[in-house]
């Protein structure tokens, strides 16, 4: 990867929430082994670069029927206040790093994310997380329709079964993403110029 591709970027850390990490949740992913190293990873080489770091939450009022999300996961959605609602306990955001707190797919859609990106003057957004073919997906393609450059990191994401998380990262990389690694992406934030 381009290393000036990634001048302007921040990192989008997305629904990393015991909900979908954490044996017994809900909605539990059985996430692939490298999943939560490869996204410390990129926390860390964003923070030695000095680029902005952006964490999402997928989380509902307890009482918000949730329109058509709630319609669709028939009411089974992290709720506010939930602990499996939370962070996992590897991910803590340091001082200046937004939790956005969704409640749609995508993590540009109805919150403050991208006046928080504008204002840093940021064009290219690098995007991990949970899940590959629901939040991750919908943000790029919202990220794309916005003007923003999508890099979704393919090892640093995961999907409810391999299927999804293929088909995912080949459709969003035919017209909407550049798909890398974590190594790639770690190995251009440290030969930034």
């Amino acid at each position: 990867m381009d290393p000036k591709a990634l001048a302007a970027s921040a990192l989008i850390v997305v629904d990393m929430q015991r909900y979908f990490l954490e044996r017994g949740a809900q909605a539990y992913l059985r996430p692939p082994r490298d999943l939560v190293p490869n996204v410390l990873g990129l926390v860390s080489a964003f923070r030695g670069a000095g680029r902005p770091v952006a964490f999402t939450r997928h989380a509902h009022l307890k009482k918000d029927p949730a329109g058509q999300m709630g319609r669709w996961w028939g009411g089974k959605l992290p709720r506010l206040g939930d602990p499996q609602s939370e962070l996992i306990e590897d991910l803590a955001p340091a001082r200046g790093e937004p939790v956005i707190v969704k409640q749609r797919y995508s993590a540009l859609e109805r919150t403050r994310l991208e006046a928080w990106l504008r204002k840093r003057r940021v064009d290219t957004l690098v995007i991990c997380g949970v899940m590959t073919n629901l939040c991750v997906e919908t943000t790029a393609r919202h990220a794309f329709m916005r003007e923003f450059q999508p890099v979704v990191v393919g090892d640093a994401c995961a999907a409810g079964s391999a299927e999804f998380q293929s088909a995912s990262l080949a459709n969003l990389a035919y017209g909407f993403a550049l798909i890398a690694t974590a190594r790639e992406v770690i190995s251009s934030m440290r030969r930034r110029p």
